[in-house]
């Protein structure tokens, strides 16, 4: 366990001493970003740091409403809700489940969209008993497909395709925490690779504060009757919303986000090059993250000045998973020093 003297980037200080930081989830680093957080103070000046009052209130602000619409068209969906966290954004998508909904659970859904327990079969096998169960069967009320839209803990991105083969209308929930700002066409995340047929109602729910750091978090959904009915909810009526601050930042950094998106695009790419086939090294293409064996823990990477992640999850009694998550404030030359105290081949 590190206790950090400040808010890290690419290196994070302990103890007065400086190590290479390949941890956490700020995957383009814009809480280091000078145009960003220079944004986020003129938003501070316009509308301080919280609007104390309920989105039902007959007093709005006219900053979320666009910030929503902003989301919307980033995925590709007619409305999006903003809510407090992507906790928040979780519980709300599934909270609109009807009792006599037939859930079909996958693999690995974060405990936000969770019902009960998640499926013990690997995502594909999973995809495959779910589909010939809904198409041999008939359905009083749509069936509910839950899922994350990836793995980080073992990069993994999820194949939606197989809900083609589905005839029935079905309703799909997928969190997409990790993936918004991150995968997909212009970090659109998940959504760009969906497949987009008719029977298939989409709700993406994600928290804005990965990879776009806003403290926030947003439901996007394909019908805008679904949209309202998260709107009368609790989840939503009876909580304070985002700080308008960092929605105007968020508003107004797109080219930041992208030229941000595109260091980490290349640095990540330099860095599964280097990795080339070793068997001690697990990665994605889209993905920044990086997983290393039992014995490449946080201990053996502390002693050469480097902190990765490396804990247990989802119980933290299990096995640590050791990861080095990748950053767009990396350089090439941190890259190369994480190479260099890999264990030769």
């Amino acid at each position: 366990m590190f206790s950090l003297a400040q808010n890290p980037g690419r290196t994070a200080i302990v103890n007065h001493k400086e190590f290479l930081f390949f941890s956490g989830y700020a995957y383009l680093g814009m809480n280091h970003s000078a145009d960003f957080l220079q944004l986020l103070q003129k938003g501070m000046e316009i509308y301080g740091a919280t609007f104390p009052s309920s989105r039902i209130s007959n007093t709005s602000l006219e900053l979320y409403a666009e910030t929503e619409q902003i989301l919307s068209d980033l995925v590709q969906l007619s409305n999006t809700v903003l809510l407090p966290s992507g906790f928040t954004a979780g519980k709300a998508s599934v909270d609109i489940i009807e009792k006599d909904n037939t859930v079909f659970q996958g693999p690995f859904c974060h405990p936000a969209i969770r019902i009960g327990s998640n499926s013990n079969l690997s995502f594909s096998d999973w995809a495959k008993e779910t589909v010939s169960t809904i198409n041999n069967n008939s359905y009083p009320t749509p069936p509910v497909i839950l899922s994350d839209s990836l793995n980080q803990l073992t990069a993994e991105v999820y194949d939606f395709t197989f809900l083609n083969q589905i005839d029935q209308k079905i309703i799909c929930i997928i969190d997409d925490s990790h993936g918004i700002g991150l995968i997909g066409n212009n970090g659109a995340g998940i959504s760009s690779s969906l497949p987009r047929n008719e029977n298939i109602e989409y709700i993406l729910t994600y928290s804005l504060s990965k990879a776009l750091n806003i403290q926030a978090g947003a439901v996007s959904c394909s019908n805008k009757s679904t949209a309202d009915k998260i709107r009368s909810t609790s989840w939503y009526t009876a909580v304070t919303p985002p700080s308008p601050a960092m929605l105007y930042a968020f508003c107004n950094a797109g080219p930041i986000y992208q030229n941000q998106l595109a260091q980490l695009r290349q640095q990540k790419k330099a860095l599964q090059d280097l990795l080339g086939k070793r068997q001690d090294a697990k990665f994605h293409k889209d993905l920044p993250v990086f997983i290393f064996p039992e014995d490449l823990d946080e201990d053996y990477f502390s002693t050469k000045d480097i902190i990765i992640s490396s804990f247990a999850y989802p119980v933290s009694t299990g096995k640590k998973i050791n990861r080095a998550v990748l950053n767009a404030l990396h350089t090439y030359k941190d890259i190369q020093a994480l190479i260099d105290e890999l264990p030769k081949n």
